[in-house]
């Protein structure tokens, strides 16, 4: 690699050849607010760029979650959870990143290292929604996720740090993609209330850059319980918890007697929920679901 543009040029490059749809790149003066041990100088000494990769999710996926939703078709969630959540594009997306991060050592001479990348996680090297707003490629929403002015809230990212110093891309400062209090739907359609009302919770709020964001603290027992099938109304086998607001010595003992036999690869039923993500209105929600048929969401549909 010749020079900084010209390296920043190739890892873009590189990132659409291996079938990703989003890259940019973020110096280290937007994670001065990083937790202990999460930064990315906690991982990499003398890391000067980090790298965010993102690839969409498909709409014929997202759909399988208004079957499911709407028609009551739970044999289609293994479809979200294989083709949206745990596997496929985070089988892509770490390998999108050892192959950025081979091509950064074998070009420069530098260091690079590969994070984990969502549920396939092996340890949470630091905060992969914050990295990728970080490197300008969107805002936070209130769902607590990134939402992209191409592809809402169906995204998922990877990220690679590297002491090879790329010049940033500027912090994604478009149009307003989270409508807050006009909208309000994640919440709403939350089965188990995890996500605070705007304006009825408190919000965790972060500065990064310049901008200033403010987006639900997820009331993560209350999130698991859905994602686990923890009690019968969320399709549990029985209640494996007492409440909807167990202590979380009850949710870890519960754990284990949730999961099931029949989820594939996959072990368990981390993927029993997504509505957040599924019903977010940004980035064309009516015209790409509700005016195609593939949701029947009527009392969002103007949103």
């Amino acid at each position: 690699m010749q020079d900084s543009a010209a390296a920043k040029d190739s890892v873009k490059t590189l990132a659409k050849n291996l079938g990703m749809d989003l890259c940019g790149v973020s110096g280290l003066d937007r994670f001065a607010t990083s937790p202990a041990g999460r930064h990315p100088t906690d991982i990499l000494p003398g890391c000067k760029s980090v790298i965010v990769v993102g690839v969409r999710l498909l709409d014929g996926v997202v759909q399988a979650n208004f079957r499911a939703f709407e028609d009551g078709r739970t044999d289609l969630k293994g479809l979200y959870g294989t083709y949206g959540y745990s596997m496929l594009p985070n089988f892509e997306l770490t390998y999108a990143c050892y192959a950025v991060a081979q091509h950064i050592e074998r070009e420069s001479g530098e260091v690079a290292v590969p994070c984990s990348t969502g549920p396939m996680t092996n340890g949470a090297q630091l905060s992969i929604r914050h990295a990728a707003v970080a490197a300008g490629l969107g805002e936070f929403g209130w769902l607590s996720i990134v939402l992209t002015p191409e592809f809402g809230a169906r995204n998922r990212f990877g990220v690679i740090l590297t002491t090879l110093e790329l010049e940033p891309d500027p912090m994604y400062d478009g149009k307003k993609l989270c409508l807050g209090e006009k909208c309000g739907i994640c919440a709403k359609v939350c089965p188990n209330g995890a996500l605070g009302k705007i304006g009825e919770s408190e919000p965790r709020v972060v500065d990064m850059g310049g901008h200033h964001y403010e987006y639900a603290t997820v009331s993560i027992p209350r999130c698991h319980i859905v994602l686990m099938k923890m009690r019968k109304e969320f399709g549990g086998k029985e209640d494996y918890v007492s409440s909807n607001d167990p202590a979380s010595e009850e949710i870890a003992a519960a754990m284990g007697d949730a999961q099931t036999i029949d989820e594939g690869l996959q072990r368990v039923g981390s993927h029993h929920c997504g509505r957040c993500l599924s019903y977010c209105p940004a980035a064309r929600w009516g015209e790409k679901f509700k005016a195609r048929g593939l949701t029947k969401g009527s009392e969002f549909a103007n949103q």
